[in-house]
């Protein structure tokens, strides 16, 4: 079972939606860890206080999941030990609205496992909490499986007119490698100076930028090249 991203670049980026065992072993795991927390905060109530361990062990009961999908993007120690993550189901990041509203609505889902039941009954296993605010629980992509995932696709062809006949100029390792900067330019693994690389670009395809964004340079290079060599 797996859900289908477009992203900006054409590309679709596929996410195997996590199973029901990794979630539940991720569950037991973070409850573990909760308890964990909890046994700590009453070793040290001696020193800290009675009141002050309750005040802590509730807000770790309460909150931990909360807590932990905000500042670990999606994920808890259960879920980084499964490899498994919240997303929303367009394949952008969750919001703190779409956290905050699961954590809402987890209440309701741990009711006599009424959330288990539902996640079930869905297509995608979500949860009533994942339903509300439209997230999915997907596997982890790491960063050189989402490379490959767009090294293998082509671009599709549009009826757009060619604008860099140029392109011909570059070989298609390079537009694959343009493509990887588009897309993950924000990483550090492909960290690149977009308007360095437009610059060596327009350089080779023999073209002057004349003020052109960087960025839709390059896109537009990438677009005609696939507009020129697809059947």
């Amino acid at each position: 079972m797996a859900i289908y991203i477009n992203t900006s670049q054409n590309v679709q980026i596929n996410y195997k939606i996590s199973s029901i065992g990794d979630r539940l072993v991720a569950y037991l795991i973070d409850t573990l860890v909760i308890i964990g927390i909890v046994l700590g905060f009453v070793l040290i109530s001696d020193w800290i206080g009675t009141q002050l361990v309750l005040f802590l062990a509730m807000v770790v009961v309460f909150f931990y999941h909360l807590i932990s999908e905000i500042t670990m993007n999606g994920q808890s120690i259960g879920k980084r030990n499964r490899g498994i993550r919240v997303m929303k189901k367009d394949g952008n990041a969750a919001t703190f609205s779409a956290y905050f509203l699961r954590f809402l609505l987890r209440p309701i889902d741990s009711f006599y496992g009424l959330g288990l039941a539902i996640i079930f009954l869905t297509n995608n296993n979500q949860r009533i909490g994942d339903l509300a605010a439209g997230t999915v629980v997907v596997d982890v992509v790491t960063e050189d499986e989402l490379l490959d995932q767009i090294s293998g696709q082509k671009v599709s062809k549009t009826n757009e007119e060619i604008m860099y006949s140029g392109v011909t100029q570059l070989t298609d390792s390079e537009i694959q490698f343009i493509r990887k900067v588009l897309h993950k330019r924000a990483k550090e693994k492909y960290h690149v100076n977009v308007h360095e690389l437009a610059r060596k670009v327009a350089e080779k395809i023999d073209v002057n930028l004349d003020g052109a964004v960087s960025y839709y340079f390059l896109e537009r290079v990438v677009q005609d090249y696939y507009n020129t060599y697809s059947e």
